[in-house]
């Protein structure tokens, strides 16, 4: 039997009390059971065909255990999932298919799929896929009136062999896969239709751009520089779509609304070498925070929403000072802590920022925000419990802090203190192959 929770206890349990502005992402659920999709990856980094998938799971939230409920079919068992959202009012899941040949064709690049959630259980209906029209898809959002979804394509990482003739002689170059953005609208059942548009983001940095990392990684590198989307985002009034580019380091902005055709947008530059990766939006200021994949920082920027510019606000650590690099590889080269996801708890009061450490442990920073100014604060640095950390997130109460552990096959669970947002690893602990990404519905 399905245990009912109402918004009160729900809220009750971690001692906030949120406004409207604040919780509006599950203002719709009055009351109701939390319940949890954890998509997996299929074992090759650029898909499989067999081995991925969402499983499904009812969250106790007494202690943030998770009871499983169901997985998804044969009709999705080649699902390498990454980015994933579910909609506002809990009735449909999007999750990316991270691969460069959809269906078993070379060069079709990823899918987005869509699925109904049942609301009597939490289960997952297939509904359909599209073409993510990129590579490497790697982050989708739907919008809060379930219009649009956004999804963006990593690319940078296909090679393809291209003639061209230098002081006449004939030479290869090995150009690679673009990174894209595209929009898709939404059927009334969830459903989605064909691409309404797709923005390529900018195949050569500026002039001016000086990246420290070398344009060739090597003969055999699985990637090599150029545009490279990491995830996409909606701003606080949903006026904006945000994408970053952690090839050339930069931010790109494009005008929204529910009925959106086309992706015209601009960008900004920011740190070389930053890498910027991952988004959490201030729920009710002017915010939103970044993740920097190749140096272990995060980065706080004003976002003005009537022109859709950015400021940068501050650069600050996510490791404790001092902390030295991890040792180099077996081969000799070098290895670096690397900021991963990053989420914002309900009250806008606290961020969490994820940081892998090649040889472990890999941990969490925690730092209190100043909505006033946008600064963060670190408040402290924490061990996950797991190993090869992907994706973290906050579930909707603010209670908990749930982390994917890839390489250590687990989802681990950490409680949040409601004074401070300092976390406090919990035994609640789920075994899951493979564990990319989490994400939460109300019902």
């Amino acid at each position: 039997m399905k245990s009912k929770v109402s918004r009160r206890a729900f809220l009750g349990a971690s001692g906030l009390v949120l406004t409207g502005a604040t919780f509006s992402r599950y203002s719709l659920a009055a009351e109701g059971q939390l319940y949890a999709y954890v998509g997996r990856s299929t074992p090759g980094f650029v898909g499989a065909s067999t081995g991925g998938g969402i499983d499904v799971f009812r969250v106790n939230m007494a202690d943030g255990s998770m009871q499983p409920v169901g997985t998804t079919g044969t009709e999705v068992q080649d699902l390498n999932c990454d980015g994933m959202c579910t909609s506002v009012d809990g009735r449909f899941l999007y999750c990316v298919n991270r691969t460069t040949g959809l269906g078993g064709v070379p060069g079709m690049g990823g899918g987005v799929v869509a699925f109904a959630i049942n609301r009597a259980d939490g289960t997952l209906k297939y509904l359909n896929t599209q073409p993510s029209m990129g590579g490497m898809p790697v982050g989708v959002r739907i919008d809060k009136t379930n219009s649009r979804v956004v999804v963006g394509n990593h690319g940078a990482v296909s090679r393809a062999v291209r003639i061209e003739r230098r002081n006449g002689k004939p030479v290869i170059e090995r150009p690679t896969d673009d990174g894209t953005v595209a929009i898709y609208p939404v059927g009334p059942d969830g459903s989605l239709g064909a691409a309404l548009d797709v923005a390529v983001l900018d195949r050569e940095p500026a002039k001016e751009y000086k990246n420290p990392r070398p344009v060739v990684l090597g003969a055999a590198a699985g990637n090599q520089i150029g545009a490279a989307v990491h995830q996409v985002t909606f701003d606080q009034t949903q006026r904006w779509i945000i994408a970053s580019d952690n090839g050339y380091d930069r931010i790109y902005v494009y005008p929204f609304s529910p009925t959106s055709k086309a992706l015209k947008g601009k960008w900004f530059q920011v740190t070389t070498g930053s890498a910027p990766r991952h988004f959490a939006v201030h729920p009710s200021a002017p915010y939103f925070f970044i993740t920097n994949e190749r140096e272990p920082s995060a980065s706080s920027f004003h976002f003005d929403a009537k022109t859709g510019d950015l400021q940068h606000v501050q650069t600050i650590a996510t490791v404790v000072d001092g902390q030295p690099a991890p040792p180099p590889a077996a081969d000799g080269s070098p290895r670096r802590i690397s900021p991963s996801d990053i989420r914002i708890h309900p009250t806008g009061r606290f961020v969490y920022s994820s940081n892998r450490v090649p040889g472990g442990p890999d941990t969490i920073a925690v730092f209190a925000v100043d909505a006033s100014s946008g600064r963060l604060t670190r408040v402290e640095v924490v061990e996950t419990g797991g190993a090869g950390q992907r994706e973290i997130n906050v579930d909707p109460s603010g209670r908990f802090l749930f982390s994917c552990n890839t390489a250590s096959n687990d989802v681990t669970v950490l409680a949040i203190d409601a004074a401070t947002g300092k976390l406090t690893r919990t035994a609640a602990k789920t075994t899951v192959q493979r564990p990319m990404v989490i994400d939460f519905a109300v019902l």
